[in-house]
C-alpha cells in the first residue's frame, strides 16, 4: 500500500510538471502562429500596362512571394515577403520550427492524458483499499 501512495505521488508530481511544460510549449506555438502563422504563396502579377508582355501574353511578373494568414472569418491578409527565395527562407525556417513544436506538443498531451487516466486509477484502487 505504501508503493503505491508512494507511486501515486510521484506521478502526481509528473504531471504538475507536465502540464506546466505543456503552457509553455504551448504559449511558443501561440506566439509563432501569431508572427508567422499562414502559408507562403507564390503569385504572377500584371502590372496592367497594355503595352507590357504580361498583358499580350498572359503571363504576369513574379514570381512574388507573399505570406497570407487568415485576420478573420472573412478577411485574408496578404503580406509582401520579397521576390527572391532567400526572402521566403526566413519564413520556411518559422514554419519548420512550429510544426515540429506542434508534433511535440501533441505528445505531451498525449503522455498527460495517459498519465491522469493512470492516477485516476491507482486513486481509485487506493478509495477503494480504504473503504
Amino acid at each position: 500500500m505504501d508503493s503505491l501512495c508512494s507511486q501515486l505521488g510521484r506521478m502526481i508530481k509528473e504531471e504538475k510538471v507536465l502540464a506546466e511544460q505543456i503552457k509553455q510549449v504551448q504559449k511558443e506555438v501561440d506566439e509563432l502562429s501569431v508572427q508567422y502563422g499562414g502559408s507562403i504563396q507564390v503569385r504572377f502579377i500584371r502590372c496592367g500596362s497594355p503595352n507590357c508582355y504580361c498583358a499580350r501574353t498572359k503571363k504576369g511578373h513574379g514570381p512574388y512571394y507573399y505570406l497570407e494568414r487568415r485576420v478573420s472569418a472573412r478577411k485574408v491578409e496578404m503580406i509582401y515577403l520579397g521576390k527572391e527565395k532567400a526572402d521566403v527562407n526566413h519564413y520556411n525556417n518559422y514554419h519548420c520550427k512550429m510544426s515540429n513544436l506542434k508534433k511535440r506538443l501533441r505528445a505531451m498531451k498525449k503522455k498527460h492524458q495517459q498519465l491522469c487516466g493512470a492516477i485516476t486509477g491507482i486513486t481509485q484502487l487506493v478509495k477503494t483499499d480504504f473503504e
